[in-house]
């Protein structure tokens, strides 16, 4: 017959049995460094050993990594008391130039609800024709994604960000810098400093409100990888106004622009010299229409003249300019005269400006 003072000692040893039984996992190691290796190599592969314990089998429940360039392979059967598995982790380093690092979680039955992270990581040196497709502008030690930074369309008093990446294909370490950039354009270099063969990014990002001109805005700037190497690039935006707060009544009453001429076809031409041409901005709504910018980008229109930046309602504004075919690139002229004003509906209004240069004449200038 079990005695009270029998039961409470058999009870008291339940837990010590318990956790002579409960299932236990070691990892012999968790992270593996591949080192700098060619890309040419293709796959890699990590093997990470896992120890059971325990007193009882357990078995890995599942294994995941945190990009489809890391795959995981782990045995499926329960691994016995004292049995080592063998987890091997593959990096697909195919078309991955750079310094790379990945997790992979591991859970077991021994603790279901916890998650074990391997890490494998190393640097990847890019392979000539992934270099040549992923970064195919050269500038000294340094590879690039794209020389341009274009931001496109951006609001006034917005911000945008563009990213251009990059890579140092050289054996020795590059410290890149940029010359050239305007104070409206904040850059960011990513790292400072790009060990051989590991990847950088260039951020830049354009401040609307400091940009004095509306309309398209581009230039050049120069990113400096060493000492006598400078690869030019340039940027491109087009800086517009935001009307998207304006009230139904502040639409009503805007001022509603026209530009006249809205073409100017000048024909053939044998007479090579310089012609002025004029137009007539007209404001047709209930409130004065103002004129950011008045913008001629060709070489054969010069000498902008614009009457006035401000046009009350039913008035006009008067815009001369030069036109010089000698300074034609090609037979064919496709110029253009930009307007950039407060109207609403038309904020950008162009007028084409072409003609055809009869060869002949060419040759006698």
């Amino acid at each position: 017959m079990i005695t009270l003072r029998k039961l409470l000692s058999l009870i008291s040893l339940l837990p010590l049995a318990a956790a002579a039984q409960s299932p236990s996992v070691t990892w012999l190691q968790t992270t593996h460094d591949f080192g700098a290796f060619n890309e040419d190599l293709g796959a890699v592969d990590a093997t990470f050993l896992m120890v059971n314990t325990g007193d009882k089998p357990v078995r890995i429940l599942d294994a995941r990594a945190t990009c489809g360039c890391t795959v995981p392979q782990y045995p499926k059967e329960e691994i016995a008391p004292g049995d080592t598995a063998r987890i091997v982790a593959t990096y697909l380093s195919s078309g991955r130039p750079g310094k790379f690092s990945k997790n992979i979680y591991i859970r077991t039955s021994a603790e279901p609800t916890k998650q074990q992270t391997l890490t494998v990581s190393g640097t990847v040196i890019g392979a000539s024709s992934t270099l040549a497709s992923r970064f195919p502008v050269v500038g000294g030690p340094l590879r690039i994604s794209n020389k341009t930074a274009a931001f496109g369309e951006v609001l006034r008093g917005k911000l945008k960000t563009v990213y251009i990446e990059g890579y140092n294909q050289s054996a020795d370490t590059v410290r890149p810098r940029l010359t050239g950039l305007p104070d409206f354009i904040n850059a960011r270099l990513t790292p400072p400093v790009v060990p051989p063969g590991e990847q950088m990014q260039l951020s830049l990002t354009l401040q609307t409100l400091h940009a004095s001109d509306w309309g398209i805005n581009t230039g050049d700037f120069g990113l400096i990888a060493a000492e006598g190497d400078t690869l030019e690039m340039d940027y491109f935006a087009i800086i517009s106004e935001d009307f998207s707060q304006l009230t139904p009544g502040q639409r009503i009453n805007a001022p509603v622009a026209s530009l006249t001429p809205g073409r100017v076809d000048l024909g053939e031409l044998t007479d090579l010299s310089p012609r002025r041409l004029t137009f007539e901005l007209r404001n047709s709504g209930k409130s004065p229409l103002e004129i950011r910018r008045v913008q001629i980008a060709d070489p054969v229109l010069s000498d902008l003249e614009v009457s006035s930046t401000k046009v009350k309602p039913g008035k006009s504004a008067r815009i001369t300019l030069t036109f010089s075919p000698a300074n034609a690139a090609a037979d064919f002229i496709a110029a253009r005269l930009t307007v950039i004003c407060n109207d609403p509906e038309n904020p950008l209004i162009t007028s084409r400006i072409t003609a055809e240069i009869n060869e002949p004449s060419r040759k006698q200038q």
